[in-house]
C-alpha cells in the first residue's frame, strides 16, 4: 500500500514537472516595449537629437534620476559605431552604441552590460501633426525573467515615455535659441530691386512675409533676373499704436528692371550710413533684436536715427539652408546719422 502511494506521488510530481516544463517552454524568451510621441519639429532635428550621442546628456531619463551619472564619449558621437559608456544608478557599467543610422527616419542602437543587451529601435515618421517618434526596446529574457514578462512594460515604459517628453523639450529648447549682436555702422551703396508692397497687422507679419517674399523670389527666377545679393524687406511704415505695418518684400538686382507684371515694382535703395545688427535665431523673436538696436542708438550721444530713410532686413540664412531656426541669420540695417563731437557741443 505504501509503495502504491509513493508511485502515485512520483507520478503526480512527474505530471506537474511536465506541465511546468510545457508552460515554461510556452513563455516568450524575448520582450518588446513600445512608446510613441508626436513632436512638432522638423524630422532632421529630432533625428539629430537621438543619433548624435552627445545630445543624450540633455535628455536621457537615467540622468534625471541620478544627476551624478557621467557619460564618457571616447570619440565621434554621430556615426555608426559611435558609443558612450556610463555607470547606472545600480552601479552597472553600460554601453550605448549606434548600430544603424538612416538620416531623419531610422536609428538602431544597443544598450549592453555584463547582464544583458537590449536593442533600441527609433522610427521617425513625418505626419500632418508633426513628427511621430516610435521608440521600441527589445531583448532576450533570462529563464527567471520569463515568468515576469508583463512587468517589463511597467519597468521600462515610464522611463521611455519620460525620455520622449525630454527629447521634445530639448528639441524645442534648441530651436528657440536666439542672439543679437550689434555690429559697427556701415556705408551702403544704392542698389536696384524689384518688390511687392503689402500691409498687415504687426502680429501677422511673419505669415505675410512667408507668402510675399517667396513670390518675388520665384518671379525673379522664372524671368531669369540676376539677383545682386540676398532677399530683404523694407519697412515703409511701422505703427505699434495701431498694430499696423506697411512693408515691401524685395530682391536686389544688378540693374534697373523694366517689369510687365502689374503686381511688382522696381525701386532703388538710397544707400548711406546704417547701423548693422546681426540676429541669429527664429524670426518670431526678431522684434527683440530691433528693440536692442534702437536702445543702442538711444544710448549713444553721437548717433541718431535718420527718419528720412527706411530700415530693412536682409535674410542671409533661412530655412532653405537649415531646418533649425536657431541657425537662421538676419541682418538688420537702421539708417543713422553720426554726429561729430564738436557738433554735439554746439547744440
Amino acid at each position: 500500500m505504501m509503495i502504491k502511494k509513493i508511485k502515485y506521488f512520483f507520478l503526480i510530481i512527474l505530471v506537474l514537472a511536465v506541465a511546468l516544463g510545457g508552460y515554461f517552454i510556452s513563455l516568450d524568451n524575448e520582450f518588446k516595449v513600445v512608446r510613441e510621441r508626436t513632436i512638432h519639429a522638423p524630422a532632421a532635428l529630432v533625428y539629430n537629437q537621438i543619433a548624435d550621442l552627445k545630445n543624450w546628456d540633455k535628455w536621457a531619463p537615467w540622468k534625471e534620476k541620478d544627476s551624478l551619472i557621467k557619460f564618457e564619449y571616447p570619440g565621434t558621437t554621430n556615426k555608426e559605431g559611435s558609443y558612450f559608456r556610463f555607470t547606472d544608478i545600480d552601479g552597472n557599467r553600460q554601453k550605448l552604441t549606434n548600430l544603424t543610422l538612416k538620416p531623419d527616419s531610422l536609428i538602431v542602437q544597443s544598450l549592453s552590460s555584463d547582464e544583458a543587451t537590449h536593442e533600441y529601435h527609433w522610427q521617425i515618421t513625418p505626419t500632418d501633426q508633426g513628427v511621430q517618434v516610435k521608440w521600441t526596446i527589445s531583448g532576450e529574457l533570462s529563464p527567471l525573467q520569463r515568468f515576469f514578462t508583463h512587468q517589463m512594460n511597467d519597468q521600462l515604459g515610464p522611463d521611455m515615455a519620460r525620455g520622449l517628453e525630454l527629447i521634445d523639450r530639448s528639441v524645442h529648447r534648441d530651436m528657440a535659441k536666439h542672439e543679437t549682436t550689434i555690429l559697427k555702422p556701415v556705408d551702403l551703396s544704392p542698389t536696384y530691386y524689384i518688390y511687392k508692397t503689402a500691409s498687415c497687422r504687426i502680429d501677422s507679419l511673419g505669415r505675410q512675409l512667408d507668402k510675399l517674399l517667396p513670390a518675388v523670389i520665384i518671379y525673379a527666377i522664372k524671368n531669369k533676373i540676376e539677383m545682386n545679393g540676398k532677399p530683404f524687406v523694407i519697412y515703409n511704415k511701422w505703427d505699434e499704436n495701431n498694430n499696423a505695418v506697411i512693408f515691401s518684400a524685395a530682391v536686389p538686382t544688378k540693374e534697373k528692371i523694366n517689369l510687365t507684371d502689374a503686381d511688382l515694382l522696381t525701386g532703388e535703395t538710397s544707400g548711406g550710413h546704417y547701423l548693422k545688427v546681426k540676429y541669429q535665431g527664429d524670426y518670431k523673436y526678431i522684434r527683440e533684436a530691433w528693440h536692442k538696436a534702437y536702445q543702442y542708438i538711444d544710448s549713444k550721444d553721437h548717433m541718431i536715427k535718420d527718419t528720412s530713410r527706411e530700415a530693412f532686413e536682409v535674410y542671409a540664412v533661412g530655412h532653405t539652408k537649415s531646418l533649425n531656426p536657431a541657425d537662421w541669420i538676419t541682418y538688420i540695417y537702421i539708417p543713422i546719422i553720426e554726429v561729430q563731437p564738436e557738433e554735439i557741443s554746439r547744440q
